[in-house]
């Protein structure tokens, strides 16, 4: 068993690269303000009630100016000041933000729809009555994104509570346990996507101070970045290294139908360093009787991957000289047999087939903390455990309430170094725009992957998959 450790991989924005994505737009903006044609307005939406909106529109005005950090902070790289939204800031931009842009609730439609009994009445109906405003302004203003926000009295009725007391896993968790599947955040971003406009939904308790929320600076910070990101904006990239070729990430997973009944595949494709992709919806697979987990078979796997390649191909007008699939469980002979039939096609030359997993392994250190993010364990030749979550040098601390969980990297097949493969995940957890917090446990490709078989299920098969990663976080 040999151990190594993985510095914290460097992100670029347009004047500098720095580790940190807070301290990399405070200092060296955002990596998009570097272009001309970028957008120096943005223009948010709103649905909500009257008292909501105003809410709304406070904390966006407050966003505009600068947020100190928390009081009595012990880490101020955890937690870092804000420097607000604006021209003269390292987002080079304005949110922008009014009465015009937003359509107001009803307290009395609120009060109705708390009244149902049936659970899955009562979500229907609050979905249909966010989707004609969201509508309304997705058609009638000119807006970059929409933010819904949701009453303090309604939320319990309409969402199952997430819980906290256990860690995340790479497959997700099933928030519902009936027997069908209604969740309201993803079934209204469903229902809303053919309108072309990304929907955030806010709570509106996060909108006010308060000890149960996270401190102002930092919910500025990622309630700023994720709405930059879905305006079109790239906040930060991974840098380019000259000296590797061109390379296109695929993340695979799979989502069960609402009803349980059937699993499908999506499929997240990141194009470059900038996190440009696509999103591919797949066909129905069946669940192999030997290890209880879905399959794609042959052709399946060699439609899928050929179908990102043909997309990668019109958005780079090449293709890329090394493929990476990362895919949330073991591949079995046949999809090897149609990836590697897809890559031969298509004249690439380089692929590496990753599998990630949740190891059952915890290693101990000497110390205080955890292992430092970025410990790496080889286990075997292709086989390695990676700690994405972990303590962290930079924030002086552990910044997570469980024992860390590392990853297990299994090398299926590979043209690449096992350590090249282990420092491109962990970059790669960097490039979640989401949460500016860069100690992300999963990479990019299988975050997506997961959020978008998320909302996918909501749409029917003839209905049109927004492609843009914004439309699913």
């Amino acid at each position: 068993m040999k151990l190594k450790y993985i510095q914290e991989p460097e992100l670029e924005f347009a004047q500098g690269k720095h580790i940190c994505p807070r301290a990399g737009i405070s200092a060296f903006h955002t990596y998009e303000s570097k272009n001309d044609y970028r957008k120096k307005e943005i223009n948010v939406g709103g649905v909500g009630t009257s008292d909501n909106l105003g809410k709304l529109a406070d904390w966006i005005t407050k966003c505009s100016h600068f947020i100190p950090q928390k009081t009595e902070n012990n880490h101020p790289h955890l937690y870092p000041s804000f420097d607000g939204f604006s021209a003269q800031s390292g987002f080079m931009a304005n949110l922008q933000y009014g009465e015009a842009l937003a359509k107001d609730l009803n307290n009395s439609d609120i009060k109705r729809i708390i009244k149902i009994a049936n659970d899955n009445d009562r979500i229907t109906q609050a979905i249909d009555l966010y989707y004609e405003k969201v509508k309304f302004i997705a058609q009638h203003r000119n807006v970059d994104l929409i933010t819904c926000v949701i009453p303090n009295e309604l939320f319990p009725y309409i969402s199952k509570e997430v819980r906290t007391d256990h860690e995340e896993t790479i497959e997700g968790e099933e928030t519902e346990k009936t027997d069908f599947e209604l969740n309201f955040r993803r079934a209204l971003k469903a229902k809303s996507m053919h309108l072309g406009k990304p929907l955030q939904l806010v709570r509106e308790q996060s909108l006010t101070p308060s000890r149960f929320n996270q401190d102002e600076a930092t919910k500025a910070w990622n309630f700023c970045t994720a709405a930059y990101y879905k305006a079109g904006q790239i906040p930060w990239r991974l840098p380019h290294n000259i000296n590797r070729p061109s390379v296109c990430f695929v993340g695979i997973s799979f989502y069960k139908s609402r009803d349980k009944k059937v699993t499908h595949t999506s499929l997240a494709q990141i194009f470059d360093e900038l996190g440009n992709g696509v999103i591919l919806r797949g066909t129905p697979v069946k669940i192999d009787e030997r290890d209880r987990k879905p399959h794609l078979e042959s052709e399946q796997a060699f439609d899928l991957l050929k179908g990102a390649l043909s997309e990668y191909n019109l958005a780079m007008e090449t293709f890329p000289a090394r493929l990476v699939i990362h895919k949330s469980s073991n591949y079995n002979q046949e999809e090897l047999d149609g990836f590697r039939n897809a890559v031969y096609d298509m004249g690439i030359s380089k692929v590496d087939f990753v599998t990630l997993l949740d190891s059952d392994i915890r290693m101990l250190r000497d110390a205080m903390y955890p292992p430092l993010r970025g410990t790496q364990i080889e286990l075997d030749k292709n086989i390695r455990l990676l700690y994405t979550k972990g303590s962290v040098e930079y924030y002086r601390t552990y910044p997570g309430p469980y024992i860390p969980q590392p990853l297990e990297i299994r090398i299926v097949e590979s043209d690449t170094s096992p350590d090249i493969i282990c420092e491109e995940i962990l970059a790669l957890t960097k490039m979640n725009w989401n949460n500016t917090q860069f100690d992300g446990k999963y990479p990019i490709t299988m975050v997506c992957a997961r959020k978008v078989g998320e909302v996918m299920k909501y749409l029917d098969r003839h209905e049109k998959a927004q492609i843009k990663y914004g439309f699913y976080m």
